[in-house]
């Protein structure tokens, strides 16, 4: 029986001080915000949270604090830790961490930059999962960022080698392809979309949830999609697409999670701002994220506090 389902939000990382130190009160902070405004899951220290701007500690520390956070949020949220990394070893051991730590599940993104064929694919990810044998693990398939395709039938021959393979983050833009997983691995395998844009048409195709960077900063926008899709009230729930796709298009892509970080500012939830060498939003960009806020605000899109 698949028990995750909905909202998980691709959590940002907070960072505080010049050095840019990760922010443990801060994400304890943050994680309560997410879960007050609806998300019914974390997903931290994936692509929006920078990972590979983080070290191993940083990240093991981190997950315990989310761990305790989500526990204490007053909802039952679900924590999935994302334990990719850029070598087997390194991703046993966060996945073997999130295990320890009390998280629900673990994701694990294929190792970018080297090309990598199925084989070497499938023994990654089955040495990872069976280094945390109690813990659900998704594959995290993002194409554009790891040149790696996961195909349904390497997902399903990892599945069959390591039988706590629970789901699926898929971050690439093909329905049909998505359509495929879910005929190939049937209804107990969790299925979640990680492109926005397409939220809503994966729902209509059987997706269990979506893994949603921008619900780092608009959580509600993204619960209130998801929560008229489950009523059945779809017109409502495509006019929250619309919403949700006039927000993606209103960001500066170069830079997104500088974006992110400053409307959860204005949002009254301080996150700092990225690592470099990602780009900051610049002053002008700033007076624009405010001003989007205040009018989501007024139109009731995203909800005020108090």
């Amino acid at each position: 029986m698949n028990r995750f389902r909905g909202v998980y939000a691709a959590m940002l990382s907070p960072f505080e001080g010049r050095a840019s130190a990760l922010s443990l009160g801060g994400l304890e902070s943050y994680c309560h915000f997410l879960a007050g405004k609806g998300a019914d899951g974390l997903f931290p220290f994936g692509t929006t949270g920078e990972w590979p701007h983080l070290g191993e500690t940083e990240r093991m520390r981190g997950a315990e604090v989310v761990v305790k956070a989500a526990r204490s949020s007053g909802r039952d949220v679900k924590v999935i830790i994302h334990a990719g990394a850029h070598t087997t070893e390194q991703a046993c051991r966060l996945c073997s961490h999130a295990q320890s730590a009390g998280a629900d599940g673990a994701a694990v993104i294929a190792p970018p930059y080297y090309p990598l064929d199925e084989d070497a694919l499938f023994e990654h990810f089955t040495a990872v999962a069976k280094e945390a044998p109690e813990l659900p693990v998704f594959i995290y398939a993002i194409p554009g960022m790891t040149r790696s395709d996961i195909t349904p039938a390497l997902l399903l021959r990892i599945r069959r080698a390591a039988d706590n393979v629970a789901g699926i983050k898929y971050s690439g833009s093909s329905i049909p392809r998505l359509r495929e997983y879910r005929k190939v691995m049937g209804d107990s395998f969790a299925l979640f979309i990680g492109d926005d844009s397409l939220a809503l048409p994966a729902l209509h195709e059987g997706a269990d949830g979506i893994v949603s960077g921008n619900a780092s900063a608009v959580p509600d926008l993204l619960a209130t999609l998801y929560r008229h899709f489950t009523k059945g009230d779809y017109g409502a729930a495509a006019a929250a697409q619309s919403e949700l796709d006039a927000f993606i298009g209103s960001m500066d892509e170069s830079a997104e999670l500088s974006c992110f970080k400053n409307i959860l500012a204005q949002r009254g939830v301080p996150v700092g701002d990225v690592r470099p060498p990602l780009k900051r939003l610049s002053p002008a960009g700033k007076v624009v994220v405010a001003e989007l806020v205040r009018r989501m605000e007024e139109r009731g899109v995203l909800l005020r506090d108090g």
